[in-house]
Formats: structure tokens, C-alpha cells, sequence
């Protein structure tokens, strides 16, 4: 006979939670932070871009599989403005 405790089914719980949460979420949390900030927690961007008087955009570029021979490119994109504040941030292929 199997016993399931509370332990178990919270475990569960915050799996599944975790699994179905949404990944833009973590990068709209950036947003007001400063972009140095950024770069030391996930280090120095794949690609950065002047904005000529307005600031810079800083690009994360990942590859995953999906499990088969297609290999999908990931783009997380953030705008710092002039301050060095983070104002805006995309995703796409992720």
C-alpha cells in the first residue's frame, strides 16, 4: 500500500507549477534593474546594440533541440535606456 503524504503532494504541486509557468515571466522582472545587474547575474549578452542617444539593447542568444534533429534559436532581448535602467525586454523562439 502506497501512503502519500502532504510532503508529497506540495512537491507535486510546486513541479507542476513551475513547469507551467510562463518564462517571460523571469524577464519582465528585470525591468527598472540596472543593466549591470544583468550582466553579472547571466553574464555578457551574445550580441549588444547602440541606440543612438537612447541606450542600448542587450541580446541573449541560446540553441535547444526538440527532442529530434531541429535546433530552435532562443532571443531574449532587453532595452537599457540612457540611466542604464533595463525599460523593456522580448523573447521569441524560446
Amino acid at each position: 500500500m502506497m501512503i502519500i503524504t502532504s510532503a508529497t503532494i506540495l512537491g507535486l504541486v510546486m513541479f507542476f507549477a513551475a513547469a507551467c509557468s510562463d518564462p517571460s515571466d523571469s524577464m519582465r522582472g528585470w525591468i527598472g534593474h540596472d543593466g549591470s545587474e544583468l550582466i553579472r547575474v547571466w553574464g555578457q549578452p551574445s550580441e549588444e546594440t547602440d541606440i543612438e542617444g537612447a541606450g542600448r539593447t542587450m541580446t541573449y542568444i541560446s540553441f535547444w533541440k526538440n527532442g529530434f534533429f531541429e535546433t530552435y534559436t532562443c532571443r531574449r532581448v532587453f532595452t537599457i535606456d540612457a540611466e542604464g535602467i533595463i525599460r523593456t525586454q522580448s523573447m521569441s523562439g524560446c
